[in-house]
């Protein structure tokens, strides 16, 4: 069995909310705020696994803390029959859990298995698997389920069984499934890890042992996705790699140990941010829309194949990995930008002489570079390569195209404005990265 500080795994929940661990550290956004800070409290000094359940307060932790003792904890909202579970069993860093919709739950060690309330085609699969001699393929390796019946589940000696959920709910999911089954020489055996979200429908991801994989996941996290499974199996190499820092929002080492608790922004700075962004993500599709472009996604898919992959699929048949594919849903109406995502007041607390004065312009973005570090730093993804990309949605000519003639000089001025503010923020990751022996080349 593999050692718990070499596994990767990531969970999804409500409000676009996740917690990763690969080989890149421990990444989260939105947290419950007792889950938050517990992660954020220096007392754990390994994470073994998490999961986030589909209500808030629904999530359990399991990890080594810093006296060396294996460690459960659990927020409120986990379902009574779990609870009293949790109290009971051994603190096995080899515990796998899966929270589900309706009070649903399976939890797993070498010593021992329960569950409740699965969807019923879930439930007699795993019980066919067990005998009265004991387990006839052998214990469950994976278990996921999520909304609209969708489910998989596969056992340590490969039994596989999953169900597609009802209708065209889980329709990214089904054409992956579908797609790998009917692949050449794929066996299910070849699969790493596999979860759906409990919250919502088709938002899952997928991880095969020669790298393949594939996902779905709201926009906003889309980098975060990602990340996880190009890091999944070990530190990937990057061009544009950002050296976590001690004002990193979610920066970690690879333990799980926070760099810094003290310059983590609190939680409502990251809500701050995931509303901005939320809201400008909107403007910017539905101008996009307007202006005759692509529709907005929900959710985006994206899938990857590795060099090594020997799939003879049509989407595999490049030697090199492909770029993300996307699903999109129809959108009947847009509207051209007419003002501009100032970003929240609360986060523009800077109080250097220069920068009042700058925020003073009623005609500029009113943020100094100072307030959008803060803010952007709040992503938990801040990094030279991410802000790069954030730079491009605020290049003049991008961004003017997108408003309405009356207010499109204006709306490209307050743009060149941020997209400057971002450029000279990625300067500064530069220099402190050349110091401490990373390097970018200029874009």
């Amino acid at each position: 069995m593999a050692a718990p500080s070499n596994i990767s795994f990531l969970s999804f929940g409500t409000n676009d909310s996740f917690i990763a661990k690969s080989f890149q550290g421990l990444k989260y956004r939105n947290l419950p705020a007792p889950l938050q800070d517990l992660v954020r409290s220096g007392t754990i000094a390994e994470l073994y696994w998490a999961v986030l359940g589909p209500v808030v307060d629904s999530w359990l932790l399991s990890f080594k803390d810093s006296a060396g003792t294996n460690t459960l904890r659990w927020g409120s909202a986990v379902p009574s029959r779990l609870q009293a579970v949790l109290t009971k069993t051994w603190h096995s860093p080899h515990l796998r859990a899966f929270l589900g919709p309706n009070d649903s739950f399976i939890i797993w060690h070498p010593e021992l298995i329960r569950w409740a309330n699965l969807p019923p085609d879930l439930e007699d699969a795993l019980q066919s698997w067990l005998t009265p001699a004991g387990w006839r393929v052998g214990p469950p390796r994976m278990v996921t389920w999520g909304p609209e019946g969708a489910f998989f589940t596969i056992s340590e000696y490969g039994n596989v069984v999953y169900r597609l959920g009802d209708g065209d709910a889980w329709e990214i999911f089904k054409e992956t499934v579908e797609e790998w089954k009917t692949e050449k020489g794929f066996l299910w055996t070849d699969l790493s890890f596999i979860t759906l979200d409990s919250t919502s429908s088709d938002q899952f991801i997928a991880i095969r042992k020669d790298g393949t994989w594939a996902g779905s996941i709201d926009e906003i996290n889309e980098d975060a996705l990602k990340e996880f499974a190009l890091n999944f199996f070990g530190r990937a190499k990057s061009k544009h790699k950002a050296k976590p820092s001690a004002g990193q929002s979610n920066g970690f080492t690879g333990s799980g140990l926070p760099t810094s608790a003290n310059t983590k922004p609190d939680a409502a700075t990251q809500a701050l941010y995931e509303k901005w962004s939320r809201e400008t993500a909107t403007m910017f599709a539905s101008a996009s829309v307007a202006v005759g472009g692509s529709k907005p996604k929900t959710p985006r898919k994206l899938q990857v194949r590795s060099q090594s992959s020997t799939s003879t699929s049509s989407q595999s048949s490049t030697p090199s990995p492909a770029r993300p594919s996307m699903s999109s849903t129809p959108s009947s109406t847009g509207k051209l930008l007419t003002s501009f995502p100032y970003i929240p007041s609360a986060i523009t607390s800077c109080t250097l002489p220069s920068c009042k004065m700058l925020k003073s312009d009623l005609d500029g973005i009113q943020a100094c570079q100072h307030d959008m570090e803060k803010l952007l730093r709040a992503s938990g993804l801040y990094s030279y390569e991410w802000l790069r990309q954030e730079r491009l949605r605020w290049h003049p000519d991008r961004f003017g195209r997108l408003c309405e003639e009356r207010w499109r000089e204006a709306g490209r001025k307050m743009a060149e404005e941020m997209f400057k503010v971002i450029h000279a923020l990625m300067e500064e990751l530069k220099v402190a990265e050349s110091l401490s022996g990373n390097s970018h080349s200029r874009q």
